[in-house]
């Protein structure tokens, strides 16, 4: 019997979410920085007859103006201008011309290796070692990576160390090379600095109550007044020197969120931008369209006020989450990196009442004002790990921890990965042996197999 062909009609049951116009738009504009913001409303305004901006007022320039002068005068805010500036005043023109012209930091390190006496061999080192760096001015590769790149194969791998402390490391800007936060705040230590030795010991012995003043007080032996001084001088370094290596860090940026430290409480502000001028025209009013026109007049009103609520959303949403990572990073903001908690998207995403997504949205990509510079939103995030009591310990802070085990360790007896991760949940952290692997990985440090042959090659070669 030959096989029938039939037709079947089935229901299925599914959802979809369907993103209206003015969804769409609330989140485009919720996504751009700045100066993305200020360019969509500029087309805007071409594109939308029923736009236009408001001529400021001479008490609201004063205003902005007085803004500009508090950034600056506030400890810490102009270390950075020279990288970070406002992009008004300049024409398209003139600022694309002076991208083109900036030159990368890349580039700055290898001319000042060029510049430098030294052989052939330390200054093609020097240059495969800059070309390694990551983006934030880290060295976290390894020196055997660094061989790899080098004609000369018979070099060993203490010269490439020799040539990264001794060469790299000199160079401008101070922290460039360092293999890990530490190294890179103690390189930016200035000798001359009265506070400069009570910095390292508090770097070297004392990161785990960089918060506690009364812990670190009975510490080092000092009143809070030099306790302070040394306070001011860490937040001066900068944890992340490596700003514009490859070139597309050298970019224009208008802090999206203040944040200033007042009688020890952190104020938060959205600063006001040129958009906040933009209103519906009322040019139009009263006139009456037909036909065409009218389509596309009704059209142009309806953008225009979606344009306005999507800006006034905008602003509630960067408030909402300014006033969030003020009261979770307090320390961070109040002491610099050491002070940084674990922190992610989800956890403010959950406590302002809003979506992860929309938290990740509003932070990616911009920057805030703060006691220690500008600085990217995502900073302030940081993955945690949870402890005995309850709590999260920064991964920052734990690989500290997990450096500081391995280069206390007795010569020739070097500790696994085993007996730290045993080590560290005898301290409370709750860390697996891989997730200790993984984190030494990181640093940049290599296992107690390796460890154990250096050791002896070193004891070797003192008896010989």
């Amino acid at each position: 019997m030959a096989g029938s062909v039939g037709q079947h009609l089935s229901q299925k049951q599914a959802q979809r979410l369907a993103l209206t116009p003015q969804l769409t738009q609330s989140l485009k504009v919720l996504a751009m920085n700045s100066q993305e913001l200020e360019l969509y409303i500029e087309e805007s305004l071409e594109s939308n007859p029923l736009l236009e901006m408001e001529a400021p007022k001479e008490a609201d320039i004063a205003a902005e103006a007085k803004d500009k002068d508090d950034w600056q005068d506030h400890d810490g805010g102009d270390r950075w201008d020279h990288m970070y500036q406002n992009n008004r005043g300049f024409e398209s023109g003139e600022l694309e011309q002076q991208w083109q012209d900036e030159q990368s930091l890349s580039d700055s390190l290898h001319e000042q290796i060029n510049q430098q006496p030294m052989d052939d061999t330390e200054r093609e080192i020097a240059h495969t070692i800059i070309d390694s760096l990551e983006d934030d001015g880290y060295f976290r590769a390894s020196a055997e990576e660094v061989m790899v790149g080098l004609s000369d194969k018979k070099i060993k791998k203490r010269k490439v160390i020799e040539v990264l402390e001794c060469v790299v490391q000199e160079l401008e800007p101070s922290g460039i090379g360092a293999r890990d936060l530490t190294e890179c705040l103690l390189l930016q230590i200035p000798d001359d600095d009265s506070s400069a030795m009570l910095v390292r010991q508090m770097l070297l012995y004392h990161a785990e109550m960089i918060t506690d003043d009364m812990a670190l007080m009975e510490a080092m032996q000092c009143d809070i007044d030099t306790l302070d001084a040394a306070r001011t001088l860490l937040r001066r370094l900068d944890p992340f020197p490596g700003h514009g290596l490859r070139g597309q860090e050298n970019i224009y940026v208008q802090p999206e969120i203040i944040f200033r430290v007042v009688n020890k409480k952190i104020e938060v502000e959205v600063p006001k931008s040129g958009w906040r001028s933009l209103k519906v025209s009322e040019q139009w009013a009263g006139q009456k369209w037909k036909g065409q026109d009218r389509t596309f007049m009704d059209a142009a009103n309806q953008e225009a006020k979606w344009l306005l609520q999507a800006l006034d959303q905008r602003s509630d949403t960067l408030m909402k989450v300014g006033l969030c990572l003020a009261a979770r990073q307090k320390l961070f903001l109040e002491h610099g990196i050491l002070g940084l908690k674990p922190l992610t998207l989800q956890d403010v995403a959950e406590e302002v009442g809003l979506h992860e997504s929309t938290i990740s949205r509003v932070t990616n990509g911009k920057y805030a004002q703060t006691p220690l510079g500008v600085i990217e939103l995502r900073r302030f995030f940081s993955a945690g790990l949870p402890t005995r009591g309850g709590g999260m310990i920064s991964v920052h802070r734990v690989q500290q921890r997990v450096k500081t085990l391995i280069e206390s360790e007795p010569l020739g007896r070097p500790i696994s990965d085993q007996a730290i991760s045993e080590r560290l949940q005898m301290e409370g952290v709750e860390i697996a042996r891989r997730t200790v692997a993984k984190y030494r990985e990181q640093l940049g440090l290599p296992p107690s197999s390796q460890r154990r042959r250096a050791a002896k090659a070193r004891l070797s070669q003192k008896r010989r």
